[in-house]
């Protein structure tokens, strides 16, 4: 079956950001709105590069490239337009936070440094800067925001997907543990109007959290918990979720994170992880990448198999009850207290 063309699209705009040398380019194009700028209309290069501050040549050069992996069109000679993939790279268009996210210095100096990763097991990121990813982060406040609004972008479709896949009837309230901005959270009591939500995550994403769900019209249902999932968890939920966090993190650390979580649960309580799930013999280009940037920034954490799944729910009290699809990439691994 042929993709939708807004995901073909998508796609491609996510490709490009994986690409030696496009990867910067489209940085450096987003970091002077270029987009943004297209998104008026076509406009010569000599025009562009007069309100940016490019150089002239370079910037031609650049988006010609780009025109020929898909990127921006040259409608006529030195005059260019946006398309349906460069659009993505708009304020508005959904993947501007990615862009730069990818194309910062601690990314690409951690991606240069990925063959020692491969060969060790070791984090890039920790070789090359001497700490990790989540001090980094801790350090640069602005980049741990760039960082949480790129995933929000990044999971957009994810979180209707997931909100449309898992029947919540008989649930009250969700804990969203690691929640992020509560982009998530969001998608689900949006469609889910009788549903009350507490949002987990450290202080420092709280601020842009209240922001996220107050624009979305849900804020007044919403508790927000400013904890680290590895302490105690003083909240009460009949599901609790944990979205794409078990896989930045090694065995050790989600068996604590687990059990912080099966610490606060009652029997009667859903623990739902939500990742992309490793399906050994069937190659995923998706879930490819994304396990080698788990390689790149923390080393042995990962995408994992439902075998490896139920091997840290059994180390943490819980038992498998079902894996559920969703529309999209993500799965949804159900267990229960034991």
């Amino acid at each position: 079956m042929t993709a939708p063309p807004a995901f073909a699209n998508f796609m491609a705009a996510l490709s490009l950001m994986n690409h030696v040398y496009f990867n910067p380019a489209i940085g450096a194009l987003v970091r002077c709105n270029v987009p943004d700028l297209l998104d008026k209309g076509p406009m010569p290069a000599s025009d562009l590069a007069q309100q940016t501050g490019m150089n002239e040549l370079s910037l031609t050069r650049t988006l010609r490239a780009l025109g020929a992996f898909g990127v921006f069109q040259e409608v006529t000679p030195g005059v260019f337009a946006n398309n349906a993939v460069s659009d993505y790279f708009r304020t508005a268009g959904g993947l501007r936070n990615c862009a730069l996210f990818y194309s910062s210095e601690h990314f690409l100096k951690s991606a240069a440094a990925l063959g020692h990763s491969v060969v060790s097991g070791e984090s890039a990121t920790q070789r090359v800067f001497g700490e990790s990813f989540w001090d980094h982060i801790g350090k640069h406040p602005e980049e741990g925001e760039t960082f949480n609004l790129a995933l929000s972008e990044l999971r957009a479709d994810k979180h209707r997907q997931v909100a449309e896949a898992y029947d919540w009837t008989g649930t009250n309230t969700i804990v969203d543990v690691g929640g992020g901005v509560g982009s998530m959270l969001a998608a689900i009591l949006e469609r889910q109007s009788g549903l009350q939500g507490v949002l987990v995550e450290l202080p420092a994403s709280l601020r842009e959290a209240e922001r996220l769900l107050s624009e979305r019209g849900i804020r007044e249902r919403c508790k927000l918990l400013g904890v680290s999932f590895f302490d105690s968890i003083p909240a009460t939920g009949d599901v609790w979720a944990v979205s794409q966090v078990l896989h930045d993190w090694p065995d050790a650390e989600c068996r604590a994170i687990l059990t912080r979580c099966h610490e606060a649960m009652r029997p009667s309580d859903r623990l739902l992880v939500i990742e992309m799930l490793t399906v050994p013999c069937q190659p995923n280009p998706r879930v490819s990448l994304v396990d080698m940037a788990m390689l790149m920034f923390f080393g042995e954490a990962r995408q994992r198999t439902v075998e490896e799944y139920t091997t840290l729910f059994n180390a943490t009290g819980f038992a498998l009850s079902r894996v559920l699809p969703t529309a999209g990439a993500f799965s949804i691994v159900e267990a229960k207290p034991i």
